[in-house]
C-alpha cells in the first residue's frame, strides 16, 4: 500500500465512544458535521447494517455532490468500516473508523484506503480535517466553550448544537439508568 492512496487520521473528543458512535451512525446527528466547509447534507439515508448502504448528498451552494457506500463491519461503540464511493472523482475507497475510549474521551482513529493518486488523497485529507473541525466546533459547542470554527452560519448551527446536546442528554441519561 503506497502512501498516497492510505488516508490516516487521529483525533481525541471530549464525548464517550457511544456518543462519537452516533455521531458517525444516526443521520439527524451525521448532517451537522458531514462534509468540509460550506458543503450541507441535504439527503443522508443510513441502512446501519452489514450489507446496507449509505447515500449521502454534500450540497454547496445549489450543487449537488453524491456519495454512497455500503457497511461491512459494525461493532456499536469500536468500529464502523464501510466502502465509499465518490463519482464526482472516481474515488472507491474503504473506510475505518475505531472508536477507543481515552481518559474520560475517546480517541478516534481514521483510515481511508484506495486513492487512485496522491492528489485525490491530498484533496479527501483537506475535507476531512475540515468536517473533524466542524465535528470538534460542535462538541466544543455542547460544552458552552464557544465556537472556534468562527465561518459557520450560526443559524445553521445552533439548530444543530440543540440536536447533539439533546442526544448527548439522552445518552447520558440512558447510561446513568444502565449504571443505577
Amino acid at each position: 500500500m503506497t502512501q498516497s492512496n492510505t488516508l490516516a487520521l487521529d483525533r481525541h473528543f471530549d464525548a464517550t465512544p457511544a456518543f462519537v458512535y452516533a455521531l458517525w451512525s444516526q443521520p439527524s446527528l451525521l448532517a451537522g458535521w458531514w462534509g468540509p466547509e460550506g458543503h450541507h447534507l441535504t439527503t443522508c439515508e443510513v441502512d446501519l447494517r452489514p450489507g446496507g448502504n449509505w447515500r449521502f448528498n454534500m450540497d454547496r451552494d445549489g450543487t449537488p455532490h453524491w456519495i454512497h457506500g455500503t457497511y461491512h463491519d459494525i461493532i456499536p461503540d469500536q468500529r464502523l468500516t464501510f466502502s465509499s464511493h465518490f463519482p464526482e472523482f472516481d474515488v472507491h475507497s474503504i473506510i475505518s473508523v475505531r472508536f477507543a475510549p481515552e481518559n474520560s474521551g475517546t480517541r478516534m482513529t481514521f483510515l481511508q484506503t484506495g486513492f487512485p493518486d496522491a492528489h485525490q488523497q491530498a484533496g479527501h485529507r483537506g475535507g476531512w480535517l475540515s468536517s473533524f473541525a466542524i465535528l470538534e466546533d460542535l462538541l466544543l459547542r455542547m460544552h458552552g466553550i464557544g465556537s472556534v470554527y468562527p465561518s459557520l452560519p450560526p443559524a445553521q448551527v445552533r439548530g444543530v448544537a440543540r440536536d447533539l446536546a439533546e442526544a448527548r442528554r439522552r445518552h447520558d441519561a440512558a447510561s446513568a439508568d444502565r449504571a443505577s
